[in-house]
């Protein structure tokens, strides 16, 4: 009788079973992780110089659609994209994925900021790596490769910014984000009758992502 009370006993405990380890991989929205899984969407903006920008995400199977737009205040100049990131490489706590995008730029031409800025529509390609390494279950480093290129179909010239950067992004909750991130590298730009000029690139920016699912 004894046995059998304590068996009903511990079929009754209505203490829940301690809940499963969360994925770190699953956190984030912005920039990480790398690659979004297969089901998940998010939005993100940022805020920053020289650009304020926003994007939407989206993921599959192995690979993610993105689209984003940015307006660069210095220049005047708004640009629109959309691609992919490729899951190129996983393991427990780090994504790597490749980028390709493509997308169109238009340039106002002003110079108050940069003596050589062109007024253009332009095509523009972009190709770059994003990888995300989750150290903890709320916050993300992330490591950017990124290489626009501006090709003017108006007039003669283009503007070519290959950049590195690297940044955290921090989980307030499980939808809702906090991200910074900064750039630098190269700024090479050729205006019309002009010869190819290079000088320093960079980037700071701070902003939201928030996971939709």
């Amino acid at each position: 009788m004894l046995a059998l009370a304590l068996l009903v006993t511990l079929a009754a405990d209505p203490t829940p079973a301690p809940a499963p380890p969360a994925n770190p991989q699953a956190t984030g929205g912005a920039f990480a992780p790398a690659a979004l899984p297969a089901g998940s969407i998010a939005f993100w903006g940022t805020l920053g110089a020289p650009e304020l920008a926003g994007g939407y995400r989206q993921g599959f199977s192995l690979l993610e659609f993105e689209a984003t737009a940015r307006f660069h205040y210095l220049e005047v100049s708004g640009t629109v994209e959309a691609g992919v990131r490729l899951l190129a490489w996983k393991n427990e706590r780090t994504l790597i994925a490749p980028t390709f995008s493509m997308g169109f730029k238009a340039n106002s031409g002003v110079r108050a900021f940069d003596p050589y800025n062109f007024a253009a529509f332009a095509l523009r390609p972009r190709v770059g790596l994003v990888a995300s390494v989750a150290a903890s279950e709320v916050l993300q480093v992330v490591a950017l490769v990124d290489v626009p290129w501006a090709i003017a179909l108006n007039v003669t010239g283009f503007q070519l910014t290959p950049t590195v950067g690297a940044g955290v992004e921090f989980m307030l909750n499980p939808k809702l984000s906090l991200v910074g991130v900064g750039q630098i590298g190269v700024d090479v730009i050729k205006e019309p009758l002009g010869v190819a000029v290079p000088r320093p690139a960079w980037a700071v920016r701070v902003g939201i992502g928030y996971r939709l699912f």
